[in-house]
Formats: C-alpha cells, sequence, structure tokens
C-alpha cells in the first residue's frame, strides 16, 4: 500500500516538472523575450524622443536667436529710416524759408517800388494842384 500511495504521488510530481519545463519552454520564455524586446523598443524609442526633444530645443533657441537678430536689424534700419527723413525734413525746411526769405525779398521791392511811384505820382499831382490853386488864386484877381 505503501507503493501504491506513492506512485500517484511520483507520477503528479513528474507530471508537474514535465509541464513546469513544457510551459517553462513553450510559454514563459517567449513571453519574457517579448517583454525584454519591449522594454528595449520603449527605451530606445524614449532615448529617441529625448533627442528629438533636444533638437527640437537647440532648434527652438535658433529660432528665438535668428529672431532677435532679426528684430535688432530691423530696428536699426528703422533708425536710419527715421534719421534720413529728419535729414530730409530739414533741407525740405532750409528750402522753404529760403524761397520764403527770396519771395518776401521780391514783395519788399516791389512794395518800395509801388511806393515809390505813388511818390513819384503824388508829387507830380500836388505840383500840378499847387499851379492850379495858384493860378485859379491869381487868375481870379487878375
Amino acid at each position: 500500500m505503501n507503493f501504491e500511495l506513492q506512485a500517484p504521488f511520483i507520477i503528479q510530481l513528474v507530471s508537474f516538472f514535465v509541464l513546469a519545463y513544457l510551459l517553462n519552454r513553450l510559454l514563459f520564455e517567449p513571453f519574457g523575450r517579448l517583454l525584454e524586446e519591449r522594454e528595449q523598443r520603449t527605451a530606445g524609442d524614449q532615448d529617441l524622443a529625448a533627442s528629438g526633444r533636444e533638437e527640437a530645443q537647440r532648434m527652438n533657441e535658433r529660432y528665438e536667436q535668428e529672431l532677435k537678430a532679426s528684430r535688432a536689424q530691423a530696428q536699426v534700419a528703422a533708425e536710419e529710416v527715421r534719421s534720413q527723413a529728419r535729414v530730409d525734413e530739414a533741407a525740405i525746411l532750409e528750402k522753404a524759408r529760403e524761397e520764403a526769405a527770396s519771395n518776401l525779398a521780391v514783395l519788399r521791392k516791389e512794395v518800395w517800388q509801388s511806393r515809390d511811384e505813388a511818390r513819384s505820382s503824388l508829387k507830380a499831382q500836388s505840383e500840378e494842384m499847387a499851379d492850379e490853386m495858384v493860378k485859379a488864386v491869381l487868375g481870379g484877381q487878375s
């Protein structure tokens, strides 16, 4: 009876080890390899993502630097345009002042000429009137 009780136990024990070996060989090892491959791919993807983030950061920094340089150039160009506009404005104002002064001189000359002509005309008319008054006064007494 002793042997009969041990035989099912030994059969079960052998069956267990055979089943464990088969499960390990057919299921657990391939599943373990699959998990390991997945972890390696994930680690590779994480490394790739990290390098992509670093590259994006470098590109962003380069973009910011180029943007700052462009803004500085635009500011310099704008200041040059403003400076040239001030120079042009001063030249236009100076030309307008010169033209105004020239026109004023011409107008003054014309006014002086008109005044002199008016004086001459008035002097001649006053002399004629004086002569006529003298003739009228003398002519009326004679």
